[in-house]
């Protein structure tokens, strides 16, 4: 997975259209924020990369790019 791959998949879960979101988007700016969308952000990097995520560590990210760097910081499964 890249960068541009991972902003792609939260386009997706955002509902949003391609190119609405940068690698230096605000996480919590992001159209559609909310706390079921927190939700389902885990679930899907949960799914998708193997990476269990506490609420805490995503709330440590400010921009798409940190998450990113978060995920991939986890040994691949």
């Amino acid at each position: 997975m890249d960068l541009s791959e991972f902003v792609a998949e939260l386009e997706q879960l955002f509902e949003l259209p391609p190119g609405s979101l940068s690698h230096s988007s605000v996480i919590e700016e992001t159209p559609g924020w909310g706390s079921l969308k927190f939700l389902c952000l885990i679930g899907m990097i949960d799914d998708q990369y193997g990476v269990a995520l506490k609420p805490k560590q995503i709330h440590q990210c400010t921009t798409i790019a940190d998450l990113y760097e978060l995920v991939n910081s986890f040994p691949k499964a």
